[in-house]
């Protein structure tokens, strides 16, 4: 059983975030794994990783592949204050080798390094390792997420460096990230591996936070929804392969939300839930969010307090106008129930985030009479090269789009002035800016 380390790790005021040292002495161990059903056949290739996952104003969470059973050990040392804290976890194969530490009590807006060893020997020791936690959220600050959705495993690795090179603080992965297409728990596993290998991906997420949901072709196969009969080894391969602070309800589901700074971002999940049960906005018409995700959306999105808020999916939020059925078209009634339930409790400054049809969209739906504001979508795909130009619709509401290759989106929010804004770019892999905006809160 995972067990949460909650000792802080030490006081100290921030450093550059491109300062890296080597981590010194070890704390109090404490038990940090993560419990699997299904055994693994024998581990093989190389170690994988570290690579942050979860990362807000008090908590980090790590995690890494190495190759073989054993124990290891993690430590952060604070670069201001030199106090460190370490946490134990066993490596198992009945959940691939997969091993996760999470910090708690940790210092807001500081600088941490940190390692891995097993029997007091380094097996991950990089300057590049190190970890910023968020400012409070109630601080003033500047917050820079990147996402992109439809990647490679074996090409364009360059796409990632780009990502890199725009200082972000956090990354997205939107579904088809990666292309699995297989329903068995070792191809699952092994597809995540690949993936998780890119070395330029690999370098960015030693030091930036990567969190995720799935789309289609990473939950079985193309078009797919939740009757999809293997999708619980299809999300034990995704829960072991990355490190959420929460994965849907802890059995069902991989929603996941966080908060960097100014922003706060649900990861919705439209695959897991979907076709299963009836609406919980209309009986008479399937689901796509599920009752328990529904309401997680909803309570989130009443109580969160940052300025603006991203409801990111793989789906984009209108009509592919195709023969599949995976947009909120299809699920209308819920996608305008959630537009209703903003409205009415007068929540501001959401955002939201689609993905799927490799195609790079904005649209701004004009909302000011039902929800106070004008309602944008930012649509980002693909990572890799292949579009589908006839995805490019039509609608009364799209300000811009193009089918475009290698793209990846930044949305950076900055809450220093006097009044919060959002800046989002469409970027190619060779750095080309291709389309911008910048939206006030509320405006």
């Amino acid at each position: 059983m995972r067990s949460k380390n909650s000792k802080n790790a030490g006081a100290g005021k921030e450093l550059t975030r491109r300062e890296a040292l080597v981590v010194g002495a070890a704390a109090t161990p404490l038990l940090a794994t993560r419990p699997r059903q299904a055994v693994a056949a024998e581990s093989e290739g190389n170690p994988v990783g570290p690579i942050l996952g979860h990362v807000d104003h008090e908590t980090a969470i790590i995690w890494y592949r190495p190759i073989s059973d054993g124990e290891f050990v993690a430590t952060l040392t604070n670069t201001q204050s030199k106090a460190s804290v370490s946490a134990k976890a066993n490596a198992l194969p009945e959940n691939d080798h997969c091993v996760t530490w999470q910090f708690d009590g940790l210092e807001a807006d500081a600088e941490y390094t940190y390692s891995i060893t097993q029997k007091g020997q380094a097996v991950a020791r990089a300057k590049h390792q190190r970890i910023h936690t968020a400012p409070q959220p109630k601080h003033p600050s500047r917050t820079v997420l990147a996402m992109g959705s439809c990647a490679s495993s074996t090409d364009f690795f360059d796409v990632w460096t780009q990502i890199a090179a725009n200082d972000i603080d956090g990354l997205m992965l939107l579904g088809d990230t990666p292309y699995i297409d297989n329903k068995t728990l070792s191809v699952n596993r092994s597809r995540h591996r690949e993936f998780l290998s890119i070395p330029t991906l690999a370098m960015i997420g030693a030091s930036t936070p990567i969190w995720g949901t799935w789309d289609d072709h990473d939950f079985g196969g193309n078009d797919t929804d939740g009757t999809i009969a293997a999708k619980h080894l299809i999300r034990q391969a995704f829960t072991e392969y990355r490190a959420q602070k929460q994965f849907g309800d802890g059995e069902h589901g991989v929603y996941t939300k966080f908060r960097r700074g100014p922003v706060e971002v649900f990861m919705i999940d439209p695959r897991y839930f979907s076709q299963t049960e009836p609406s919980p906005v209309d009986p008479d018409k399937p689901t796509c969010l599920g009752k328990q995700q529904w309401q997680w959306l909803c309570e989130g999105l009443k109580s969160s307090t940052a300025p603006f808020k991203l409801l990111a999916t793989g789906m984009i939020w209108d009509d592919k106008r195709n023969s599949e059925k995976d947009d909120w078209q299809t699920y209308a009634h819920e996608r305008e129930a959630i537009f209703d339930f903003i409205g009415e409790h007068r929540i501001g400054g959401v955002v939201l985030i689609g993905g799927d049809i490799h195609v790079s969209r904005h649209l701004k739906y004009p909302m000011k009479d039902r929800i106070g504001y004008d309602l944008h979508q930012f649509i980002i795909s693909p990572l890799h090269d292949r579009v589908i130009p006839s995805l490019n619709v039509e609608h009364p509401d799209l300000l811009w789009g193009e089918p475009l290759k290698n793209m990846f989106l930044t949305v950076a929010v900055d809450a220093t002035g006097d009044r919060p804004t959002l800046e989002a770019k469409w970027i190619d892999r060779l750095g080309k800016l291709h389309h911008s905006v910048r939206i006030e809160l509320d405006s």
